[in-house]
């Protein structure tokens, strides 16, 4: 206790008392990210920080990473908590970084195209300052309102805009990350990298926070396209709406964003809101460029959907859905929870994998959704989501489904996103034996495995104890495995939608 006393009377020197956090409810707010974590984890986890820092700037950032090596507490950075597998949240404890207070737009360079942000600015609020001046970026993760550009940058989220402007990873121009030991780096080549000639960006984009802190990034910029145009198709099956998806890459066409939604995440949008479109499983296609661009880009769009039997929604569906398109995940009302199984698929095999994810949900007994977008003209991402109550001890089984989900994708030549506290498994399945190459980099820069340890090449617990303050990655693999099993072995489907409809009633 003394060194927790010390450690915040440090903290407080540092940013100040408004900007540390160390009530019991403050705390609480932090111990998960987007998605559920069963009320169990906290037998094996330490979630709620010990303290919730705040900073402002670079400098501050790097006072607190060298205090670390005082208080010998670990750090967890964290942007939106828009994660789903725990990347954010703490495992043992200690410092949690929370950096939305780091949200200033820095500056924009029209003769560049290119915009730099601090990495508590949520994607939302960078998409409106940019187009605000003329511009746009040239791709957008899907919960572009929650979630941050450091955050982002750290997953390596994929969303709106890839299939034109390409990967996150060809967006970022640049990146200012503090190290571990607290020293800056600056990470591309023309910005002198810290005097060395080498662009070290990649290094650090999906890494999840375990090599250091983004503090800023220079994201590269497009010009602002004259008209933006949704358009929705409506198929007999989901099966149907991927296989359009795919003729739309094989027809050579290139859509801002083209995704698929089935039908139950309507019937779960029904139950909410009265107005919301009738239940179809359908296709949303966004097209942009000059009047004209966009007027033949849909006469193309049209004809291939009749080819694949879908029926064209009137306008207001699509203008809908797009004015939504970041509000994407509402049925947790439904359940008190919920939790999205990410992948990458080959879009060859979309329509295989649309099937896959719909019979694992129906032989887990649990209520989901079903939707994939374009990533690329080769890679479709599929997330599919399910409905869980974690407040109940049966709720953690639908963890299950995401194991389940993240095997499949491998089995059809993908792979599921995302590591966090309960996916680490993955990384030895995606990079084989060149995982130990990741495990030597994390030891260069961070060989105290002060930022946010124990979630890649093992998983850290709570306790202090040789044998079990570890957990081998397969060791979650199993467990996760169990999950499944005994969701499968549930008596009943859950049915919040009928539940909710009901207490509607009362």
């Amino acid at each position: 206790m003394a060194n927790l006393d010390y450690a915040y009377r440090r903290l407080l020197n540092t940013l100040g008392p408004e900007r540390v956090a160390r009530s019991e409810f403050e705390r609480m707010v932090y111990s998960h990210d987007f998605a559920s974590v069963p009320k169990i984890a906290l037998l094996q986890w330490r979630l709620y920080p010990d303290f919730v820092a705040l900073p402002k700037t670079s400098e501050e950032v790097s006072a607190l990473v060298k205090l670390s090596d005082e208080s010998l507490l670990p750090i967890t950075p964290r942007g939106g908590g828009t994660g789903w597998y725990g990347g954010s949240v703490p495992n043992r404890g200690g410092v949690l970084f929370d950096m939305r207070r780091m949200n200033r737009v820095v500056g924009l360079d029209p003769d560049g195209r290119t915009v730099t942000a601090e990495a508590g600015v949520t994607w939302k609020e960078l998409e409106d300052h940019v187009e605000s001046k003329g511009f746009a970026l040239r791709t957008v993760p899907l919960n572009a309102i929650g979630s941050t550009v450091g955050g982002a940058i750290n997953s390596a989220s994929v969303g709106f805009g890839g299939l034109r402007g390409g990967s996150l990873r060809d967006s970022v121009a640049n990146l200012e990350v503090i190290l571990p030991d607290g020293s800056l780096l600056k990470t591309a080549a023309a910005a002198d990298a810290g005097g060395q000639l080498a662009d070290l960006t990649p290094l650090f984009l999906g890494a999840e926070g375990t090599l250091g802190i983004i503090t800023k990034a220079v994201l590269r910029l497009v010009p602002k396209p004259e008209v933006t145009k949704p358009v929705t198709y409506g198929f007999a099956e989901p099966a149907a709406a991927a296989r359009y998806l795919k003729g739309i890459v094989d027809a050579g066409l290139a859509p801002y964003h083209a995704a698929l939604i089935d039908r139950d995440h309507f019937v779960f949008e029904r139950a909410l809101r009265p107005d919301s479109p009738d239940p179809v499983d359908l296709a949303l296609v966004a097209v942009q460029g000059s009047k004209d661009e966009v007027s033949d880009q849909e006469k193309t769009l049209d004809a291939l959907a009749k080819e694949y039997s879908g029926t064209k929604l009137p306008p207001t569906v699509g203008e809908g859905l797009w004015r939504e398109r970041y509000n994407n995940y509402s049925a947790r009302r439904l359940s008190r929870g919920l939790t999205i199984s990410y992948n990458l698929v080959p879009l060859r095999r979309l329509p295989e994998a649309v099937e896959t994810a719909l019979r694992l949900r129906d032989k887990l007994k649990l209520n989901g959704s079903v939707q994939a977008h374009l990533v690329d003209t080769t890679t479709a991402a599929l997330q599919p989501y399910v409905l869980m109550d974690d407040t109940k001890p049966s709720g953690g089984t639908a963890l299950g489904f995401v194991k389940r989900m993240g095997d499949a994708a491998f089995k059809l030549g993908g792979h599921s996103m995302g590591l966090g506290l309960f996916l680490v498994f993955n990384l030895r399945k995606m990079h084989g034996n060149a995982t130990g190459a990741y495990s030597a980099v994390k030891g260069v820069f961070d060989p105290r495995k002060k930022i946010n340890g124990g979630k890649t090449f093992e998983v850290w617990t709570k306790y202090p104890w040789p044998g079990i303050r570890a957990i081998p990655p397969p060791g979650m693999a199993i467990g996760l495995e169990v999950a499944a099993l005994l969701r499968r072995a549930k008596p009943t489907r859950d049915r919040f939608v009928r539940t909710y409809e009901a207490s509607k009633g009362g």
